[in-house]
């Protein structure tokens, strides 16, 4: 007997129709619910930040409350299009589904309690400079699942929240002070009273160079050909949002050696390169003559 596919066809397009009202119902609550996170995530992230005085935490938590009702909206759709057993049974099936996503999605959990972690008890800030293993940016969000930094070269650098936590993380901008350093190597005959006057006397009228802690200027070794002079002085980078940026790229420091080397230069202190004496020594010559008897 062969199949009645008229009638299982008018069947399937009656089956349709009858869920048809469901599934416009369905997408538009999943849309509302859409329009409804969006809505709550930027009240909530502007109310809590005015309260908390904590950009992170504000911007983490609103991002946890936006994921919240779009998993209630996907919820609800699947409810109204009469799937709620489907949803019952996900949600009843959890304590199995979580061990075998345990093992599936483990970063992606490990980098969702670490940025809960990095939330409430950040050791940096929304516009801070930090370096984690050798990558240097400044801090631009903190999600979810990853810290986005953005470096001097215009770069962004996404780093996993675990990465954070495991690592040894510098943050050159938690209290504003930072400590430069560099060394000059004059010639042996230079005096270095000179030239620690000169560099004392540039550096009292840089803007930049902080007055406490003081700045030094100390001989730190007398050298085969040069005498190494250490020079290093504070800066604040909380003073404003520039001199951070300058130092991101490393400016405020090549600025300051050009401009004490064009000073050294003008008064005749030199900076010599390495020197070496090559000798040649005359060896004497003896001439071997044979003699056949």
């Amino acid at each position: 007997m062969k199949p009645d596919l008229k009638k299982i066809f008018s069947d399937y397009l009656s089956e349709i129709a009858t869920l048809l009202p469901n599934i416009i119902t369905a997408v538009i609550v999943l849309i509302f619910a859409v329009f409804i996170a969006k809505i709550t995530t930027k009240i909530i992230e502007k109310t809590t930040q005015e309260k908390w005085k904590d950009k992170l935490l504000s911007n983490f938590f609103s991002q946890g409350i936006k994921w919240s009702i779009y998993l209630f909206g996907v919820v609800s759709a699947f409810s109204i299009m009469g799937f709620a057993n489907i949803a019952s049974t996900v949600f009843a099936g959890a304590g199995v589904g979580a061990i075998i996503f345990g093992f599936a999605f483990k970063d992606i959990g490990e980098n969702f309690i670490s940025g809960i972690i990095l939330a409430i008890k950040p050791p940096f800030d929304i516009g801070d400079i930090i370096e984690i293993q050798g990558s240097k940016g400044t801090v631009k969000q903190l999600d979810l699942r990853m810290t986005h930094l953005k470096n001097s070269d215009g770069k962004d650098i996404y780093v996993p929240n675990s990465y954070l936590l495991k690592n040894a993380l510098i943050n050159y901008t938690k209290d504003g002070f930072l400590r430069i350093n560099f060394i000059i190597g004059i010639a042996p005959e230079c005096s270095i009273e000179t030239t620690r006057h000169l560099i004392l006397n540039y550096l009292t009228n840089q803007k930049e160079v902080l007055k406490d802690p003081e700045f030094k200027v100390t001989v730190q070794e007398l050298a085969e050909y040069t005498t190494n002079i250490q020079v290093h002085f504070w800066i604040d980078l909380l003073k404003n949002k520039e001199l951070a940026e300058h130092y991101l790229g490393n400016t405020i420091r090549g600025k300051i050696l050009t401009e004490i080397k064009d000073i050294l230069d003008r008064n005749n202190i030199e900076m010599p390169s390495k020197v070496i004496e090559h000798k040649m020594y005359r060896q004497n010559t003896f001439q071997v003559t044979n003699t056949n008897n």
